[in-house]
């Protein structure tokens, strides 16, 4: 069995949680787009909240994913005016994830993750999403609430 944390980061939340996942045996995979964010700003995050709002995909770089029914999967995602970001929307349009084995790490740039927990329940992912809010800014924190998903 392999483990993977598949995750997209814009911000550096993502590879901050890459490396604790790491240290736990998973096997970072990112995702990138094809057309890099470059450094985030006020009207950057409009934009890209409102394509996630809609639920656009975005256009990523080629990923060679073999993913088996028994390995386990996380796949992180910032959260996007409180929805998946478009990365992520795009990966799990292209890829098959077992969706009673799946989990998913959450890390918004603040408290909302309603309609994020919504739209994961709605793709029809049964495991509950861990949400860590700036995992940058509260290390500690984050790394605890690793330490308990080994």
């Amino acid at each position: 069995m392999n483990k993977y944390f598949i995750y997209f980061s814009a911000t550096g939340n993502g590879d901050f949680l890459a490396e604790l996942l790491k240290e736990a045996g998973y096997q970072p995979v990112k995702v990138e787009m094809v057309k890099p964010i470059g450094k985030m700003s006020f009207f950057k995050i409009v934009h890209y909240g409102g394509e996630a709002m809609f639920k656009k995909k975005a256009e990523i770089k080629e990923l060679l994913l073999d993913i088996k029914d028994e390995d386990k999967v996380i796949i992180g995602s910032p959260i996007w005016n409180d929805r998946l970001s478009t990365p992520i929307n795009t990966l799990l349009d292209k890829f098959s994830f077992n969706k009673e084995t799946t989990r998913f790490v959450l890390y918004p740039a603040g408290e909302k993750t309603k309609k994020s927990l919504k739209q994961i329940a709605k793709l029809g992912f049964t495991q509950i999403p861990v949400v860590i809010s700036y995992p940058l800014k509260k290390q500690e924190e984050a790394k605890e609430i690793i330490k308990k998903m080994k």
